[in-house]
């Protein structure tokens, strides 16, 4: 696969601080979470290279709940089926932190993605709407964690 928005990814494949190496999903791996979640279209270029270099584990952070990014997006549909909510739009989730889920939009054709939160419980406790873009691109928010985890500063 050509790498054009995960060259940071590539360059750090290891991150000196982490003893583990980015591990990458393949082809067959990504085309069978494309069927299921995306109606059998690829993914954006961004976030299937992405998979492609990390998709199973990660250095810079993201946190897929140890079980990887297909049981996330279960988890992420019990979250939202306990809690009452649904959305119109298809999305994938690749990070959590406190119930609170990083995800993109699969309806959008953008190579490189705006990134959204999906706050099912915040929304229920009407603290935060239910689908909020972070402000990042796909690509810029890989690149910052990167940057952070590298130079050891909180995320």
């Amino acid at each position: 696969m050509d790498i054009i928005y995960m060259t940071n990814v590539k360059k750090n494949m290891t991150i000196s601080r982490k003893p583990f190496p980015n591990k990458g999903l393949s082809i067959r791996e990504i085309e069978e979470l494309e069927k299921k979640y995306n109606q059998g279209k690829e993914f954006v270029k961004a976030f299937r290279e992405y998979l492609f270099l990390a998709g199973e584990n990660n250095n810079f952070a993201f946190d897929d709940l140890g079980e990887g990014l297909d049981e996330l997006q279960n988890i992420v549909q019990e979250d939202m089926d306990f809690t009452g909510q649904k959305i119109d739009k298809r999305y994938f989730a690749f990070d959590v932190l406190d119930r609170m889920y990083s995800v993109i939009l699969l309806d959008e054709d953008a190579e490189d993605p705006l990134v959204y939160l999906l706050n099912p419980y915040g929304f229920l406790d009407g603290d935060t709407p239910l689908l909020k873009s972070n402000g990042w691109y796909f690509t810029a928010l890989v690149n910052e964690r990167i940057r952070r985890v590298k130079n050891n500063l909180p995320m």
